[in-house]
């Protein structure tokens, strides 16, 4: 008899508490805010950050071999072709793009 009523206590106490179970903790989509750490995102923001020396070195080397890029076109038009015109091409690509990478970075 006293089985029976245990039994029964059981039965009525997980059918009570079957409807508040979520499933398992940490699936990761219904996880809270405030269960991340506090400081990891201000860590990884710190190291992002870019130099800003040699950022503006590279902006002077940027406008610098900018303006030499008139005088080349000038020179193609009457049919003499610069040996470095295309590496200085290529470096103001790499400069630009590397500046414009660092300028995303440090949007808030």
């Amino acid at each position: 008899m006293n089985t029976i009523r245990l039994s029964t206590f059981v039965l009525l106490v997980c059918s009570v508490a079957w409807p508040q179970y979520h499933g398992p903790v940490g699936n990761g989509h219904d996880r809270k805010r405030w269960a991340e750490p506090p400081e990891q995102h201000n860590a990884t923001h710190l190291s992002d950050r870019p130099d800003l020396r040699e950022l503006k070195r590279d902006a002077e080397e940027l406008a610098n071999l900018s303006q030499t890029i008139p005088a080349d076109v000038e020179a193609i038009s009457r049919g003499l072709l610069s040996s470095n015109v295309n590496e200085r091409l290529k470096r103001i690509e790499k400069l630009s793009k590397k500046l414009h990478d660092a300028v995303e970075r440090s949007k808030p």
